[in-house]
């Protein structure tokens, strides 16, 4: 047969394309990857399933999912990568490589600056993407947690949604979630590739929720975790009262403990931890990350980077380049050769800054404007995971 590829997926090839992908991450786990990523694998995502075909059979995928990003008021469009596997017998023959290369031109078309990937794997490295953002856990025990007081807290219902996407895009850093978004990743019955579900907090005698917190239940196939382990993914609300559903959701479930995830730049969550003297360690992004589109990057930042900086210092700072980019303030220029070099300027947390060689003098006026404006808070996936 034919090899064709890389190209869009057709309609008549998506289940090919689900069984693929079923064989290589659902053996043994009782669902199928349309079931838990429905938005991805749909119809009308077809563009975004790059392929490779042998006559009528799908023998390797990359899913692309495009949304909004909002990161401290900077919009940028992003593209989520997953479900990239090549069937065994293909494999070493350098489809995926060929399907990611194709996903970014794609990307880079659709106008995205930012992949997020749901991988850690060489080959994502091999092609510059990194781990970076700055996230914490902390485990969370009920004895310490608030009274839920004039909270209550129940399973999320259908006729939520249009106040979950209201508390939801009040977060400062967050994807956009349209509600067809939200019912899509609420109906899976999966958090970060985990069974779970998401709970709302109201006022007692009110349906209406102020918060909601979407909850992880156990682990995996295969890991060595409780069947009754609690991890909490995503949150959005005031977080005190988010602290009180957690509380109320812990005794309905007879759980003691439970792990909090939460982003850096959540200075209402740090604190509230710090106070309570919960045990708190940096995680890792569950994935990689690539600024592929530095310029458009860079520009959707330029109104941050003023509020930061000042008027007339952002004015002495500039930005030239694409692949190989130049950032110059004062007369002093540092040039970023690779991908991973300006992502990491951008997103490395704070915990892992040595790690960056940029050649700056001590007394650099650059290296001092570069330390003002980053790492940026990157997004965590939550419910969007894919």
């Amino acid at each position: 047969m034919a090899m064709t590829g890389p190209r869009a997926l057709k309609g008549n090839e998506l289940r090919s394309a689900v069984e693929l992908a079923d064989r290589v991450f659902r053996i043994g786990w009782g669902s199928s990857m349309q079931d838990d990523y429905g938005l991805l694998l749909a119809r009308d995502n077809l563009e975004n399933l790059r392929v490779f075909l042998d006559g009528d059979n799908v023998v390797s995928l990359v899913g692309m999912f495009v949304r909004d990003i909002h990161l401290l008021g900077s919009r940028h469009l992003s593209c989520c990568i997953g479900a990239v596997c090549t069937d065994p017998a293909y494999r070493n023959q350098g489809l995926a490589t060929q399907l990611m290369e194709d996903a970014r031109k794609k990307a880079l078309s659709d106008g995205v600056d930012v992949f997020l990937i749901s991988g850690g794997r060489g080959l994502y490295r091999r092609l510059g993407y990194v781990n970076v953002g700055t996230y914490y856990a902390c485990t969370v025990s009920r004895k310490s947690l608030p009274s839920s007081g004039a909270y209550t807290v129940r399973p999320w219902q259908p006729e939520d949604v249009p106040a979950l996407v209201r508390i939801h895009s009040a977060e400062p850093v967050r994807f956009s979630r349209t509600p067809e978004d939200f019912l899509g990743f609420l109906n899976c019955g999966k958090v970060v590739n985990v069974n779970g579900s998401t709970a709302v907090i109201c006022l007692r005698d009110r349906k209406e929720p102020v918060a909601y917190l979407a909850y992880q239940v156990g682990g995996n196939p295969g890991e060595k975790k409780d069947p009754n382990a609690v991890t909490i993914a995503e949150v959005a609300g005031p977080r005190w009262t988010v602290l009180c559903g957690l509380g109320a959701l812990l005794r309905e479930r007879g759980v003691e403990h439970a792990s909090l995830d939460y982003v850096g730049c959540d200075s209402e969550m740090s604190e509230l931890v710090r106070s309570f003297g919960w045990p708190s360690e940096p995680r890792e992004f569950h994935g990689t990350v690539g600024i592929i589109d530095p310029p458009s990057f860079w520009q959707a930042c330029v109104s941050l980077f003023t509020e930061r900086l000042g008027p007339e210092r952002a004015k002495r700072l500039s930005f030239s380049g694409n692949r190989q980019v130049t950032i110059t303030y004062a007369g002093e220029s540092l040039t970023l050769d690779s991908m991973s070099e300006f992502t990491n300027l951008v997103f490395l947390p704070p915990h892992r800054r040595h790690e960056l060689s940029l050649g700056l003098p001590a007394d650099s006026q650059l290296a001092r404007v570069l330390d003002d404006l980053f790492p940026l808070p990157l997004v965590d996936y939550g419910l969007n995971y894919i």
